[in-house]
């Protein structure tokens, strides 16, 4: 249990810090209780209306389930959507979609940096009654969480995970019965065809037979002939005619920009922007900007100043089979 409670604290700094940057505001979340519980705890002490994430850790075969306060559709959807909605629909589970999937990616990133293996199933958004169906182990490690900040008051959340040396084992027997039923149910279905087959044979009359026979030796008969090209003279494409160089894109804009950096906000912070306010850019201070000629990155500068004026000093250039690679690849 040690361990268990030991590994779970190694992750809580990197969700406080994903809460944080979701929701702009500082969260704290403190570990309330950590137990071991028999799975009928699971479903005796949980409300209908909570939220499950569950997925199933696949190298160690394990369940693996969040529960979330009914509160959460309200606080995300109010973060996202800049409208909050309190009540299970399309919308609010889209949005638990996404977030699960972006909380998923953080906590692989931290697994990875601690060297640990780890294989995660698609996240499902499920209810009580469907969680019940996926409970695979007679003990779970159980703990309670109190998150601060992204409320009022303080918001629940627990989270689960089943003990790998009590996962619950199908019986053999019912698989082996379900097994035998798919085999006589094919062999039924192969007699069945056959015997289609050999009155479909007999019932065909000699007259069907020569008609199909006639039918067969039908043949639409196309003609084909070569495409003539017309000749070129030696004068067209050997580029002695006409050169324009660089005259033949005078008349052709070209859109230069640097771009210091970037941010994904949700709607509802855009909506909160207001005169004054300060937006964290994804750069840290001294990098290198990017130099776009019509949204093609072409080049790396430093912004220096220049009399009165901004400017950039072109650091590195991008390489001509990069920009290349990039168009082979469609991006």
């Amino acid at each position: 249990m040690d361990n268990w409670k030991k590994d779970l604290n190694q992750y809580l700094p990197v969700v406080e810090g994903f809460l944080t940057s979701l929701l702009l505001e500082e969260t704290d979340i403190e570990v309330d209780s950590v137990k071991e519980v028999e799975n009928e705890f699971v479903l005796d002490h949980l409300n209908e209306s909570d939220i499950f994430l569950y997925t199933r850790e696949l190298k160690k075969s394990a369940d693996i389930i969040v529960v979330l306060d009914q509160e959460w559709f309200g606080l995300l959807s109010s973060i996202m959507l800049g409208i909050e909605q309190k009540e299970k629909n399309e919308t609010t589970i889209g949005i638990l979609e996404e977030f699960s999937v972006d909380l998923s990616q953080v906590i692989l990133k931290k697994a990875k940096e601690n060297q640990v293996d780890v294989d995660l199933e698609i996240i499902e958004i499920l209810s009580k009654s469907e969680i019940k169906e996926k409970l695979a182990h007679e003990k779970y490690f159980w703990s309670q969480l109190d998150i601060e900040g992204v409320a009022d008051d303080k918001v629940r959340a627990e989270f689960l995970m089943g003990d790998p040396e009590t996962e619950i084992e199908e019986d053999p027997g019912e698989d082996q019965q379900d097994n035998q039923a798919d085999e006589d149910k094919k062999e039924i279905n192969s007699s069945s065809k056959d015997e289609q087959e050999a009155e479909s044979e007999d019932s065909f009359s000699p007259f069907e037979t020569d008609s199909k026979e006639i039918k067969g030796r039908k043949q639409n008969v196309i003609s084909a002939r070569p495409i003539e090209f017309a000749e070129f003279s030696e004068n067209y494409g050997n580029g002695k005619t006409d050169t324009h160089s660089m005259d033949l894109l005078k008349d052709v804009e070209l859109d230069v920009s640097v771009e210091l950096g970037r941010i994904e906000l949700p709607l509802g912070k855009v909506l909160q922007l207001a005169k004054g306010s300060v937006i964290e850019l994804e750069k840290l201070a001294g990098e290198p900007v990017d130099i776009l000629v019509n949204g093609n990155r072409i080049a790396l500068g430093e912004v220096v100043v220049i009399d009165e004026h901004f400017g950039v000093r072109i650091s590195s250039l991008v390489t001509t089979k990069k920009r290349l690679a990039k168009i082979k690849n469609g991006s």
